[in-house]
């Protein structure tokens, strides 16, 4: 564990974030990782970029009311609300979704910021609902795209206060949770996906979890502790994988060796994920996992530094505020 706490290793991410630049491009063009990796890689890293800066700088703005903070995450939001016009390409959908959903977080928390104008605050909204809502919302799969979709949906209307959007999206998100997990507590969508199977758990679990968590905050509806009319259980997806995760790798069903970090860090997947979950379910077992490790920062992308989701990153701030 280090002796820096999480508020401190955020403000040095966000005092390094104000002096970063912009990133938006007109077209925004991802494809697919599957089929090139290095242009989906460099495509992507433009919002990775700005998606860190705005979320790190509003998330120290809302903890410590520093204007200089919320300043900063403005630009990049409306940087990106009005130079980019279009999201293509076959990843376009996912990553505009889970790196794009750390800009919204961002943009709730400074949200009352008197430096950022109704008319800027609306011109952002506007580039949501006419360019990043339309990819999101027509997502076609039920895997783990789905699962961001939600999320990033979820996000969007509690910042927007759209009370009749945002229950629609949770009733889309209960539906999702029956249908994408088995009795079991598994994925079967991700579970086809070999080594990466675990991988892919973990990636559906975070936004779902994550998206529950604004709707636990937003109506108190509590879907951590729901059970869906199939008999499907959150709480029980979360533990039966968190077994395998706390040293069972041997005995997971769906791969004899599957990709897991090396070793486990405050920038690894799942300690993000069970960071925020020891604090929900107040898990023992969950706070014994990530303690070592702490501050838990969230999951970092290993070929830039850069986080590679917004679901969980640095939970036990998130969860604060």
């Amino acid at each position: 564990m280090s002796h820096e706490t999480a508020i401190e290793r955020l403000l040095t991410e966000a005092n390094e974030s104000l002096l970063f630049d912009n990133h938006a491009v007109s077209s925004w063009d991802i494809p697919g990782f599957y089929m090139d990796a290095e242009g989906h890689r460099a495509a992507k890293l433009l919002m990775e970029k700005d998606a860190k800066t705005a979320y790190t700088t509003a998330l120290a703005y809302k903890l410590t009311g520093t204007a200089a903070y919320a300043n900063k995450s403005k630009d990049i939001l409306m940087d990106w609300a009005q130079v980019n016009k279009q999201i293509t390409g076959p990843d376009g959908p996912l990553v505009s979704a889970y790196l794009g959903v750390g800009l919204i977080l961002a943009a709730d928390w400074i949200k009352g910021f008197e430096g950022w104008s109704n008319h800027d605050r609306n011109t952002f909204k506007e580039w949501l609902t006419q360019v990043c809502l339309p990819e999101w919302d027509h997502i076609p799969l039920r895997n783990n795209w789905w699962s961001w979709s939600l999320y990033a949906q979820l996000a969007l209307y509690r910042f927007m206060d759209d009370h009749i959007s945002f229950a629609k999206e949770v009733t889309a998100l209960k539906e999702h949770l029956d249908h994408s997990l088995s009795i079991e507590g598994f994925i079967p969508e991700e579970a086809s996906r070999g080594k990466h199977s675990m991988w892919y758990h973990y990636f559906a679990l975070a936004p779902v979890t994550a998206g529950a968590k604004l709707v636990l905050d937003t109506t108190g509806e509590d879907l951590f502790h729901w059970k869906s009319p199939g008999g499907k259980s959150l709480q029980h997806a979360i533990e039966q994988f968190f077994h395998y995760v706390n040293g069972h790798m041997k005995e997971w069903p769906y791969d004899e060796d599957p990709i897991y970090p090396e070793q486990l860090s405050a920038g690894t997947w799942p300690l993000d994920l069970y960071e925020a979950m020891a604090v929900v379910y107040q898990n023992p077992d969950f706070e014994r996992f990530v303690a070592p490790y702490r501050p838990i920062k969230g999951n970092v992308n290993l070929n830039n530094g850069l986080y590679h989701s917004y679901a969980w990153v640095y939970p036990e701030l998130q969860l604060k505020v």
